[in-house]
């Protein structure tokens, strides 16, 4: 299914949209990629997924109903497990800083209904209490899947919205914030959109709230769906705070895939249909707990993708069946010691 993985064209990256809010005006910046797709020893290209030490039950979210989603305040609080009983998603992103042109989520005093927004985009994400105000969600179920759908935004949404925000769109975004997990197999199994403007994402965040690190696990453009993009943001990179790969294939809207990382202490592999497409050693900010993030973004005419044109359908949507993650034995003790030692 895989075409050519390794490929070599720069890429374009708005700076801002996967930064958990620190926003540089109208960025639209080269992209750092991986001289070669494959940058740890021992891999090879196009390797089939080891899943023989996978520690199981991992977490599991099959969604093959609706998903509950929190009515709670996001907060500042210590990292809980994915597998713990109480687990459930968040709508909405979660900014890790105050910046010039992006909201602080739910600061004190903060009154429902709530949306996030990042201002370079075309669509504002509501949580729980807008939706219930708006009457209107951007989630639903739809044969055995959780779909997250970007339309123009209803009347009723519209009037909630903060003055100076985008009133374009509604789309949706899901977190696992604080529920979360140092080292594993994280995966999604999903169908992305097609259309200009259109940017699907399968990512994860640290829990104490600072940017970098980040891993994307998976970013697509809509206008075109045959390229993959992978990344790492971190400040222990040799140069820059970032690192990605551009891997090519088949129309990756044609039909669900899955998209892995496994983010172990010593090499980050990420994976197109359990298959290696890039990999990079661990950089030394990220032996922490991380958090799940998918979201739908509609970009604007200045962000990465750029706006949508007369062509872009709407409503479009991100169907979702799977995401899972799964601990690795070999990393279960070197993600306790990172824990104990607050890394």
């Amino acid at each position: 299914m895989i075409g050519d993985m390794n490929s070599n064209v720069q890429r374009r990256f708005y700076s801002a949209a996967r930064c958990a809010g620190l926003f540089l005006a109208l960025a639209v910046l080269p992209a750092a990629l991986a001289p070669t797709p494959i940058n740890t020893p021992n891999d090879t290209l196009g390797a089939a997924l080891d899943t023989s030490d996978f520690i199981k039950p991992g977490f599991q979210a099959d969604f093959t109903v609706m998903p509950a989603i929190t009515h709670d305040r996001i907060r500042r609080q210590p990292a809980r497990p994915l597998t713990d009983p109480a687990f459930t998603w968040t709508a909405g992103y979660v900014h890790a800083k105050p910046a010039l042109g992006i909201p602080v989520w739910n600061p004190p005093g903060h009154k429902a209904p709530g949306f996030s927004w990042l201002p370079a985009e075309l669509a504002v994400y509501p949580n729980e209490d807008a939706i219930d105000a708006g009457g209107y969600s951007p989630f639903s179920m739809v044969d055995h899947a959780f779909r997250i759908t970007a339309a123009p935004t209803p009347d009723k949404m519209r009037t909630l919205i903060p003055l100076g925000w985008a009133t374009d769109y509604i789309s949706g975004a899901i977190n696992s914030y604080p529920f979360s997990q140092t080292y594993g197999y994280f995966e999604m199994t999903a169908r992305v959109p097609h259309g200009r403007a259109l940017w699907p994402a399968f990512w994860l965040l640290p829990t104490d709230m600072n940017w970098p690190p980040e891993i994307d696990v998976m970013e697509i453009l809509g206008q075109d769906t045959t390229k993959l993009y992978t990344s790492v943001h971190s400040k222990k990179l040799s140069s820059g705070t970032w690192l990605g790969q551009e891997i090519k294939s088949t129309d990756l809207s044609a039909a669900y895939h899955r998209y892995g990382v496994d983010w172990g202490p010593a090499k980050i592999r990420f994976y197109l249909d359990r298959k290696l497409v890039f990999s990079e050693p661990t950089p030394d900010d990220m032996h922490q707990p991380f958090y799940i993030l998918a979201n739908l973004a509609v970009g604007g005419p200045h962000s990465w993708p750029g706006a949508p044109d007369a062509a872009t359908p709407f409503p479009a949507h991100f169907d979702i069946t799977h995401i899972a993650a799964w601990q690795r034995r070999a990393y279960s003790e070197s993600a306790s010691n990172a824990l104990a030692m607050g890394k």
